[in-house]
This record gives C-alpha cells, structure tokens and sequence, in this order.
C-alpha cells in the first residue's frame, strides 16, 4: 500500500518475489513504470530489483510469458510454447474480459502465477473446456495462463 494515497491508484500493486517488466527509467521521483499481471503502473525503486536471466530455462520461460522479448537470433531450438500447436479436437473459443484480473490480488488459487491477468475489453481465446475450478486455459496476445470464466464472456467470430 503506498504511503501516498492521492497517487495510490497510479501504483501497480505486487507480491514478493512477482516479476514486472518495467519500461524505462526511473522518474524524478524514484519510480518506475511497470506492467504485470496484465496491469501497469507506477513501481517504487527502492522496492523492486532487477533480475539476472543467466539460466537458459528460465529465460525461456520469462519470453513465453512475456516478460523479456523473444530473442530472434538466438540459435536455439527450444520450442517457446508447450502448446505453440492447438490441437484440431479442442475447441477455441474467442472471448471478451467482463472485469479487470489481477491473479495476484484477486486469485483463489495458491498457484496464482499460473494464471493470466487481464483488462476489462481485453480479447482472449480460450483452448478447450473448462477445468473443474471454473478456469479456462486462454491466450492474450501470446501470453497463456489459466483465465476466471466468470470475468469472461463469449464473443461470436467475425
């Protein structure tokens, strides 16, 4: 919580230990801008540290997500995706976000970090039926987690 509550909502909220792609450097002020969670905001740097991507499978790992930009000229063979190929017997289903979702703030789950956050508008398909927990697997813009199908809704193909 930000000690300035004029500005708080011009804060991006996070846990311990949650990546943030950050963009830029710090204003005038101490403050980077940041997204994660499929939000942005202001981000406190005395509060956030940058992190090391010296081990091959996590910074496959950060690209996939979409926290660090594909390297195209790397010679690796390592597939980005595990599911970089749908299927033809799922369904995809093309949706729309209801609500804003923040998986570390608003997540019932323990495992949050597998899951998407999103903005209300955003468009996000969603591959096969719904898991037992009322989740979706969806992909916003390349980025895939496990979506809340309450905050979702169906929107036809054009």
């Amino acid at each position: 919580m930000s000690p300035n509550y004029e500005t708080a909502a011009e804060e991006l909220p996070f846990v311990p230990g949650q990546i943030i792609k950050v963009y830029g450097d710090k204003d005038d002020d101490g403050f980077y801008h940041g997204e994660s969670g499929g939000l942005s905001g202001f981000v406190p740097s005395n509060m956030v540290a940058e992190v090391p991507v010296d081990d091959e499978h996590l910074k496959q790992l950060l690209m996939q997500q979409g926290f660090i930009p594909v390297d195209h000229t790397a010679g690796s063979t390592t597939d980005l995706s595990e599911a970089s190929s749908i299927p033809d017997d799922l369904i995809v289903q093309r949706m729309v976000a209801l609500f804003d979702y923040d998986p570390w703030e608003s997540s019932p789950n323990m495992d949050s970090e597998v899951e998407l956050g999103f903005r209300s508008g955003d468009i996000i398909y969603v591959i096969g039926e719904m898991d037992q927990d009322g989740f979706y697997y969806g992909d916003l813009c390349g980025r895939r987690g496990l979506v809340p199908s309450n905050y979702l809704q169906p929107l036809p193909w054009d």
